[in-house]
């Protein structure tokens, strides 16, 4: 399809914090970006409310950071405790002086969408229609049509590629065929999102309460929210669990009241484990999945949003390449190659958190504290390393557009993930984040060829020598020569390390294996005599 005879290049399904996130990433890049919301309002009570500092990052390279200061809130420390108060489980979750974002923010998501609604606004190529439903979906080789039915009618709109980020009832999944594999995990809870009138006399918590009794949940929604979670106990139907009423009497585990506090919300719902079988309408197709359209989880660990702003900013980048004409459309097919078993590694361990937390048989309950008591001795130092539960399953992602023979360099749960440090930008902004940047330790005219400094620029990239005025307090330095063992690393937009390299030779090929990943022009290969 022409271009300019298409509405857009990218079709947006839902406009949730997902779509808001991916609307963003895309329009600031300068595409042509159109939104279907079938909701005309936005929906202002809260749903997630937390994020990890992966996501705070992501967020932070589309301009809400400032924005998100006066509704959210650093998360110290997450506790799992049993009925009688004893501590099972303790991770801290503190500030990295290597990161600008804490382990965990707990955040009001009214406050989060208001400020994401707010800065696509901003950008003229972002067209948002609200009240208009996603009814009808072809796809051409070239081109997508989406039929969406508003007050005035029918209309088609065309663009040359599609996401769906539409929610767990996915029109565009269920458009699609898609099946979803399930976990054997289901549960019922009670979300109850409460105003308390005096906030210092319930001060932001992170527990959850494995009590047999009455497995529950105490969580801070951002400053002055709280949101409290119970299970609903064998022999209690779902109608009866699910009412005001009840969900005042539940709310007295806390002692909350009519008198001291406001329920904002109180929901029942149905924890699953889920993941789409195809993330793309197929191997060449022009339509995705993120977010909750792709993937459903219980959210004991609070994994759910910020697994779907993952999906996003990996995919993001890749479209903008494509869409550029710098790389082919073979990268696509790394979106779901790393993002399906990611997700499904943060779906398996919040089951596990559901299942642990969530036991109403006392002898099993019994031994299950036993366990983890003896675990923990009289120590009571976190549980284990905190950083590898506040983003689960990222050491682990190597499927996709990754340098296989880098894998040795890498050590440890965050490896994968580049350090987020102070720059000597004007602006203040990060030396990675936007594009491809290859970090060296050296001068890059010992480390890189000229013509392949040349077409890692045609896909936006760059070479950033680390001098002591560019990385000002030596962080991306002290990774490189600690941590990885290298003299240059190639980062990706999204913050994941592609590969390192500790020679000419190996940056080379470390550079030459990223062009030929992407689809890139293959004639530095016969420059190079490669």
């Amino acid at each position: 399809m022409n271009r300019d005879a298409a509405d857009a290049d990218v079709l947006v399904v839902g406009y949730g914090p997902v779509g808001q996130v991916l609307s963003i990433l895309l329009a600031q890049r300068g595409w042509r970006v159109t939104v279907v919301e079938k909701y005309v309002d936005p929906y202002n009570l809260p749903r997630a409310v937390s994020f990890d500092r992966h996501v705070g990052r992501i967020l932070g390279t589309i301009g809400v950071a400032d924005a998100l200061a006066p509704v959210s809130e650093p998360t110290k420390d997450y506790v799992v405790v049993n009925g009688d108060g004893r501590t099972l489980m303790h991770f801290e979750l503190n500030q990295d002086d290597r990161y600008r974002w804490p382990e965990a923010t707990s955040f009001y998501q009214p406050g989060l969408e208001s400020a994401l609604v707010g800065r696509g606004s901003q950008l003229r190529n972002l067209r948002v229609l609200r009240g208009y439903e996603a009814v009808g979906l072809t796809e051409e080789d070239d081109s997508v049509r989406l039929t969406v039915r508003a007050a005035a009618g029918d209309e088609v709109l065309a663009a040359r590629w599609l996401v769906g980020c539409d929610g767990a009832n996915s029109f565009v999944r269920e458009h699609l065929g898609v099946t979803v594999s399930a976990s054997d995990y289901a549960a019922d809870w009670m979300a109850c999102d409460v105003m308390p009138h005096d906030p210092e006399a319930f001060p932001s918590q992170n527990v959850q309460v494995a009590d047999p009794a009455q497995p529950r949940v105490d969580l801070s929604a951002g400053p002055r929210h709280s949101r409290w979670e119970f299970l609903r106990p064998p022999g209690q139907s779902f109608e009866d669990f699910d009412t005001v009423e009840n969900a005042w009497r539940l709310l007295t585990h806390f002692g909350i009241d009519r008198g001291n506090a406001t329920l904002q919300r109180y929901v029942a719902y149905t924890c699953l484990g889920r993941n789409a079988d195809r993330w793309r309408s197929g191997d060449s197709g022009r339509v995705f999945l993120a977010g909750d359209a792709a993937h459903v989880m219980p959210p004991h660990a609070g994994q759910g949003m910020c697994t779907g702003i993952r999906d996003v900013a990996n995919l993001a980048w890749k479209l903008h390449l494509v869409l550029a004409g710098s790389a082919g459309q073979e990268l696509l097919a790394t979106y779901e190659a790393e993002r399906r078993p990611d997700a499904q590694r943060t779906i398996d361990m919040s089951v596990n958190l559901g299942e642990l937390i969530g036991t109403v048989d006392p002898a099993v309950a019994g031994y299950r504290d036993s366990a983890l008591l003896a675990a923990r001795g009289s120590d009571d130092a976190p549980s284990r390393d905190p950083e590898a539960f506040a983003r689960p399953g990222e050491e682990a992602v190597k499927a996709g557009l990754f340098q296989p023979a880098a894998d040795g360099l890498f050590t440890g749960a965050d490896s994968r993930i580049v350090p987020q440090a102070r720059s000597n930008r004007a602006d203040g902004g990060e030396l990675c984040g936007n594009d491809l940047v290859l970090l060296t330790l050296e001068d890059p005219r010992t480390l890189v060829e000229p013509g392949l400094a040349e077409r890692l620029g045609a896909l936006g990239g760059s070479v950033v020598h680390l001098t002591p005025e560019v990385d000002v307090d030596g962080t991306y330095t002290a990774w490189l020569t600690e941590e990885v063992g290298a003299r240059a690393a190639l980062v990706r937009p999204d913050f994941h390390v592609y590969g390192a390299a500790r020679t000419p030779g190996e940056t080379t090929r470390l550079l030459t294996g990223l062009l030929a990943a992407t689809g890139a022009d293959a004639a530095v290969f016969q420059d190079l005599g490669l």
